[in-house]
């Protein structure tokens, strides 16, 4: 049988969950940004691929544009269409 926890054990294993929660969270967010960014590009693939894009991942062309625009990055125009 484990020994019952102390106020400092439960202190640490309240940091230590936090801890991991903080990396979930970070991680998801960078591959949120990374998945709408190859999103961004591939839209602009061909005229009406924006249509396509939304229909495999079964969303609205508006969602699609709201989420491109929200993980664009900085250095990415949003006027250039990539051949």
């Amino acid at each position: 049988m484990t020994p019952r926890p102390d106020d400092q054990a439960r202190t640490d294993l309240r940091d230590l969950v936090a801890q991991a929660s903080k990396r979930r969270e970070q991680e998801h967010e960078r591959i949120e940004t990374e998945f709408w960014q190859e999103i961004d590009f591939l839209q602009n693939r061909y005229h009406g691929a924006q249509q396509d894009v939304a229909d495999a991942l079964g969303v609205k062309r508006n969602q699609i544009l709201r989420q491109t625009k929200r993980y664009r990055s900085a250095d990415q125009d949003p006027d250039i269409v990539n051949d």
